[in-house]
């Protein structure tokens, strides 16, 4: 079902409930140390911890996580799976595990606005893009040793163990990287723009490069 939105704004009959915006948050308990996130999932940031037995208010969920209001720490977004309902406040009375509810209040520049419903909580925003780099590997699929450069690194002349030693690429976040077989971008050269687990002709002869 989808979430409904009232905007209160100067409505005065509805000033108590903005008022009262506690109510409308179920209190929960964390039933395990869980890692605070800023959004629903593990490609989110950590922001903090919950320890087991702390009492918090779950604002909304989505999916298998919850938003969590927290008396002390940074609020956020943890597993599910990590909290029980509880009867009543400070983590006391019974628990269940359900935690089947979406609503909160929100009070911003534009006024307060309030928000309910049954099912998943509006999606967030989006984790923000990896940062565009390139990643070279002594062996093929990746493995053995690595190092990373930023999209923008250049190196005319590969120097110590890794001239003419580098069999895999990966590349992130849109990066790409031109190699070539000589010093200063000279020889046989190929731009690579996806993950490449082996090299074929430039296994092991790559001397020189430049990332974008």
């Amino acid at each position: 079902m989808s979430v409904k939105r009232i905007t209160l704004g100067t409505a005065v009959a509805l000033v108590s409930i903005i008022s009262t915006s506690a109510a409308w948050a179920v209190p929960g308990v964390a039933t395990g140390n869980v890692n605070v996130r800023t959004g629903p999932g593990t490609g989110y940031a950590k922001v903090g911890t919950l320890s087991t037995g702390e009492a918090v208010d779950v604002k909304q969920c989505q999916g298998n996580w919850c938003f969590v209001d927290r008396s002390g720490g940074t609020d956020g977004w943890v597993s599910k799976n990590y909290l029980a309902a509880t009867s009543g406040g400070g983590g006391g009375g019974s628990s269940s595990s359900d935690i089947p509810f979406n609503f909160g209040v929100t009070v911003g520049p534009g006024g307060p606005s309030f928000s309910f419903g049954i099912g998943d909580a509006p999606p967030p925003p989006p984790p923000p893009a990896p940062t565009p780099k390139v990643c070279f590997w002594k062996n093929s699929n990746f493995t053995g040793a690595q190092f990373c450069v930023a999209a923008g690194v250049n190196e005319p002349a590969i120097a110590g163990g890794w001239n003419n030693s580098i069999s895999s690429i990966r590349v992130y976040g849109g990066a790409q990287v031109t190699v070539c077989t000589n010093a200063w971008y000279a020889g046989s050269c190929a731009t690579v723009s996806t993950d490449r687990p082996n090299l074929g002709f430039y296994n092991n002869t790559i001397t020189s490069y430049q990332t974008f």
